[in-house]
């Protein structure tokens, strides 16, 4: 399987994107932010495509459904689901790519986990918004593990994408209150 299929998968889900709130809304303003950073990342990724670099389109995609499946999980948005286990189907890139890959993955990697250490629940303890945090800081934390293990399995675009995916739940998660920063503030996009 190629950069394409997660491509598609990701293009299919946005197709189908209903808002939830209200336009104009304090949540449908975020629920328009979350879709557009997903919408602007396969954007990036299709121009990535085009310029033959699919390690970064790999990135890219994985980022976006990231973005896309917050939304989802903050009842902000309603889309088709992810078709099961996207990240765990065995991607392809071309074999003069894998330096590239290999440096981007150790990169990624490392950047996620100073991402974790950077980061709290911004809402009172004890609130359901709390909850909410610490359901988007645990999804980075699994998708780091799952990035290690596909890592050291030779998995190294499955890892890109989960560190990817991961990363941006936590910069979802800023955008919309849930996590405070708490040091490298160059770490996401906010």
């Amino acid at each position: 399987m190629t950069p394409p299929a997660w491509r598609d998968e990701l293009a299919g889900r946005l197709d189908t994107v209903r808002v939830h709130s209200p336009p104009g809304t304090i949540l449908g303003r975020l629920a328009g932010e979350l879709v557009s950073m997903a919408s602007s990342y396969l954007a990036d990724g299709d121009f990535f495509l085009s310029e033959n670099d699919p390690v970064n389109a790999i990135g890219a995609f994985s980022y976006a459904h990231g973005w896309l499946d917050a939304a989802s999980v903050l009842g902000l948005v309603g889309c088709t689901p992810a078709t099961a286990r996207w990240l765990f189907l065995t991607l392809s890139i071309p074999e003069e790519k894998t330096p590239f890959l290999q440096e981007k993955v150790s990169r990624y990697g490392k950047i996620l986990g100073s991402a974790l250490e950077n980061v709290s629940p911004a809402p009172e303890p004890h609130t359901f918004m709390e909850d909410a945090a610490g359901r988007f800081i645990l999804a980075a934390i699994v998708l780091k593990r799952y990035g290690e293990l596909f890592s050291s399995s030779g998995m190294s675009p499955n890892a890109l994408g989960a560190y990817s995916y991961g990363h941006a739940w936590l910069d979802a998660g800023i955008r919309a209150g849930l996590i405070r920063v708490s040091g490298q503030g160059d770490l996401f996009a906010v």
